[in-house]
């Protein structure tokens, strides 16, 4: 068997199992919702956290490695967590979570010294993942704080204009 097969074979295992620990990161009132609402719109978390985890087992696999590709498919997921009250590695230590599920089911599959060369391949390929995830969760995160501050700046603008037209205020050019 070859070691894509051995792959494809346990993708639906491994994918779902990766959604459940996914979801496990969330309170407990939230998971039930995330698991049985299915509408992306209604349900966008669960939407970007399916679309995610199976691009990112074709990323590991080697099904699909062009960065370009595996970058705007763990996107939405990346930048969702991001303005989620997580910290960094809980934002994106989920990706780390796909590790043990690998271990579990398919390194006991890979046989001979080929076998667990292309598995430790794959598991590279998982930590490549992390670091983009990584610096696309800095770059969000940047951009939520760059869209704070202008919505500081332009709020204490208008409470100024508002304070100078006030009489006697000591901003006011009136005295």
């Amino acid at each position: 068997m070859k070691i894509q097969d051995l792959f494809r074979s346990q993708k639906e295992t491994v994918v779902n199992q990766w959604i459940e620990a996914v979801y496990n990161t969330y309170p407990l009132e939230t998971t039930g919702f995330l698991r049985t609402r299915k509408d992306p719109f209604t349900n966008p978390v669960g939407d970007m956290t399916h679309e995610a985890a199976g691009r990112l087992f074709d990323a590991i696999s080697g099904e699909d490695t062009d960065p370009k590709t595996v970058k705007h498919a763990i996107e939405r997921f990346v930048r969702l967590r991001a303005v989620q009250k997580l910290t960094p590695s809980q934002a994106i230590g989920v990706f780390l979570l796909m590790k043990p599920l690998m271990r579990e089911h398919i390194l006991p599959l890979c046989c001979g010294e080929k076998g667990i060369t292309a598995y430790l391949n794959a598991e590279s390929r998982l930590d490549s993942v992390v670091l983009l995830a990584f610096d696309m969760y800095t770059e969000a995160r940047e951009t939520l704080a760059e869209s704070r501050i202008t919505e500081i700046r332009t709020q204490y603008a208008q409470v100024v204009r508002w304070a100078q037209t006030v009489d006697g205020s000591p901003v006011s050019g009136k005295r």
